[in-house]
């Protein structure tokens, strides 16, 4: 079964198609700074959706003339640039050198206002993964580098989208828990079907949960009434065996036979079934009465 990531990438390689070049060259930038390798040795991206990697390809060709290599390696596809002179066409072009020591953002590559959304959507297609949601509300991105991984968080900072960030394992993330946040950062990248997919499926387990806790509740207070009923009717039992039930005075008396003849009848029915009215706080105050004289108070 397609995971909810992979139906967010696809959408996302749509929207890719309708955007001008400045846009298309940011967007491609930020799937090959947040790729495996971005440097004069290498330069390479690795993917477990086959149609990311198709497009980093065509990019390179369309805007580059730089022929890609694809190649599987186990359930991901890894794309790289193999002539070292392509390669340093392409850092060049993008604003980098061979031999920089680390990665970095290089905002000159955003010509106009759309470009560092392209950006986000390439970064997103790169490095990013999130949880369905119907399970834990999860969003991340995975970068290698702390400065990276900082200028990243900037980005989003400016774009509204302030994340958290983490170290795992040597690895730096960038993550969202909150549902709205994640659906801002949906929206923001271009996935508006996903978005709507993420809301309309938020909002049936919100409605199952509101259910359940119902439920559970309505659960409580029927078993709190069953074990309430059981103890009245057993102190019952012990008067009319010990003093009976013609001592007690006449409306303790009918409260005792109401609950014996209506053994499972809640507090409101027993008041409806008195011959005088009386309240809820009134019934429950005779029975606890009961209760108490069987205990001998």
């Amino acid at each position: 079964m397609m995971s909810f990531s992979v139906q967010v990438k696809q959408e996302l390689l749509g929207v890719s198609a309708q955007q001008q070049l400045c846009c298309a060259q940011a967007q491609l930038y930020g799937m090959l700074l947040f790729g495996a390798s971005f440097n004069g040795r290498e330069i390479s991206l690795r993917t477990e959706l086959r149609g990311v990697a198709d497009y980093v390809a065509e990019q390179l060709q369309d805007l580059a003339l730089i022929q890609a290599q694809l190649q599987h390696s186990g359930r991901k596809v890894e794309l790289t640039v193999p002539r070292a002179d392509d390669r340093r066409r392409l850092l060049e072009r993008m604003g980098h050198s061979e031999d920089e020591p680390g990665r970095r953002i290089a905002r000159e590559n955003f010509a106009c206002e759309g470009c560092s959304t392209a950006f986000l959507r390439g970064v997103f297609l790169a490095c990013a993964a999130v949880n369905a949601p119907q399970r834990q509300y999860h969003l991340e991105f995975t970068v290698g580098y702390k400065k990276l991984c900082t200028e990243l968080a900037q980005l989003l900072g400016e774009h509204n989208l302030p994340p958290k960030i983490c170290q795992r394992k040597g690895v730096w993330l960038l993550y969202y828990k909150d549902s709205e946040q994640i659906e801002d950062v949906l929206a923001s990248v271009g996935a508006q079907t996903a978005v709507l997919d993420f809301m309309q499926t938020k909002v049936e387990k919100d409605l199952r949960n509101n259910v359940n806790r119902v439920m559970n509740f309505d659960m409580a207070n029927l078993d709190r009434a069953t074990a309430a009923a059981a103890q009245q009717l057993h102190a019952i039992a012990q008067i009319r065996e010990t003093v009976g039930l013609d001592s007690l005075t006449a409306p303790l008396r009918e409260t005792a036979e109401l609950r014996e003849q209506h053994p499972e009848a809640s507090l409101a029915e027993l008041c409806e079934l008195c011959a005088v009215p009386v309240t809820r706080s009134g019934m429950n105050h005779r029975l606890k009465k009961l209760v108490a004289m069987a205990d001998g108070g």
